[in-house]
Parts: structure tokens; C-alpha cells; sequence
């Protein structure tokens, strides 16, 4: 199911228009930042079946993104490792040294910025015929971690069921529901995780063990408290 022009316009457009501010401007105010940021942060929803007819119930806050066309991944993913080794290279020089470090990532950062302007998030006229918008990605970052409770990770190897719910302030809200992929090993999960990658670098040795979640849409509901939202089904 392709996701709605009214939420690509709202979610995908905005983005867009988020990181050409930032490329324009250089910093935004901080409150309106965490604001526009909220477009990328939606509650991942997951649900399985476990012992005795009860059901096991994750939510946590993600970082959502989108994924190209799969005959349209190979020029991209090949600038954003480039982008990546460049930074690897001076990291390892500066890395002991925390204002050379600091100004590292904000260089990546804005490199980074330029180049998701230039393969993934395009304008109307070419955003179309490359990014799959009947797809969005997250990258499983707790997995890794000695100390995380692994609730969803242990959720999706039983149930692939998931939803998606967008909140930003004060009123936009949408549900996106579909089927869940995990992907460790193939192009899916390298184009998610350099895009991740591209603006928050990430040190070589924090990048193991990241599955990718890949959601396939079935259902999208505008449940924004307005005329036309309460949970009107948009696809």
C-alpha cells in the first residue's frame, strides 16, 4: 500500500524542507528543531501471542526512515560509504581530542545532510520514480546493548505485525500499519544503516549487531483530532 499524499506531504515533504533550512541556515532554534524532528520519531507498536491466551505488548520511540527503490540503492549507497569512510579516516586521529571531534561530527553532519537532499529525500518531480514509498525502516538499536530488556527483538521473532503512530505537536497524529521485515545481511539493511549513519555518525565499533526492520504498509489513518482525522482510514 503506497502511503497517502497527505502524509508524504506532511512527513516526507517536510523533512525536505527541514534539511534545506538547515543547510541554508546553519541552526534552527532548539525548540523548533525538536518539533520538526518529531516527523522522524513515531512509537513503534509490536504484539505477540505467549503462554496461557495472553498477549506480550511493546511500544518504543524510533527513528523512521524511508528506503529507495531497490534499482535505485546502488548510486547512493555507494556516496554514503565514501561519506562514511572519510569520517572513519579522521576519526581516528581526533578522537581523543574533544573540540576537533566536536567539529568532526557537525562536518559530517552537514555533508550528510547534502547528500540525503540528493539521493533520498527529492523533490516532487523526482521522488516518485525512486523512493518506495510503500515502505519505511528503522534500525534495531538495542539489540546490541548488555542492559536493553530486548522487547521488541524478541516480539518480532514470533509476530511481524506492526504499527506506527506519528504525534507532533499539537495536533498531527497518523497510524501506519503494516508488516515488519528483518533484514541483517543484504541491501535493505546496508542502505538503512548508512543512511542512519549519514548524519549520526556512528564509531565503527557501535556498529554491530543493528538489524534492520523494514515495514511494509498495509493501512494508514489520519488520527490527528480534526474534521478529517479520528482515525479516517487514508489507505
Amino acid at each position: 500500500m503506497r502511503l497517502p499524499d497527505k502524509f508524504l506531504e506532511w512527513n516526507f515533504y517536510g523533512r525536505r524542507r527541514l534539511i534545506e533550512r538547515l543547510l541554508r541556515e546553519g541552526r534552527i532554534n532548539a525548540d523548533r528543531l525538536l518539533l520538526e524532528f518529531m516527523r522522524h520519531t513515531p512509537v513503534l507498536c509490536t504484539a505477540a501471542p505467549r503462554n496461557y491466551g495472553t498477549v506480550e505488548l511493546n511500544g518504543k520511540v524510533v527513528g523512521v526512515g524511508y528506503v529507495l527503490k531497490r534499482e535505485k540503492m546502488g548510486g547512493a549507497i555507494k556516496a554514503l560509504r565514501e561519506h562514511l569512510k572519510a569520517t572513519d579516516e579522521e576519526y581516528e586521529a581526533v578522537r581523543e581530542d574533544g573540540e576537533r571531534l566536536r567539529r568532526l561530527y557537525e562536518e559530517h553532519s552537514r555533508r550528510g545532510l547534502e547528500l540525503l537532499l540528493r539521493y533520498l529525500y527529492l523533490p516532487p518531480s523526482e521522488a516518485e520514480g525512486a523512493v518506495d514509498f510503500e515502505k519505511l525502516a528503522t534500525v534495531e538499536l538495542a539489540k546490541r546493548l548488555p542492559w536493553s530488556s530486548k522487547h521488541t527483538w524478541r516480539i518480532v521473532q514470533k509476530s511481524k505485525a506492526a504499527c506506527l503512530v506519528f504525534f507532533q505537536p499539537p495536533s498531527t497524529s497518523f497510524e501506519v500499519r503494516g508488516i515488519l521485515s528483518v533484514h541483517v545481511d543484504d541491501e535493505y539493511h546496508e542502505f538503512v544503516t548508512l543512511v542512519h549513519d549519514a548524519y549520526h555518525y556512528t564509531p565503527p565499533e557501535h556498529r554491530v549487531d543493528r538489524p534492520v526492520y523494514v515495514i511494509h504498509v498495509t493501512e494508514v489513518y489520519d488520527n490527528s483530532p480534526t474534521r478529517g482525522g479520528f482515525g479516517t482510514r487514508l489507505a
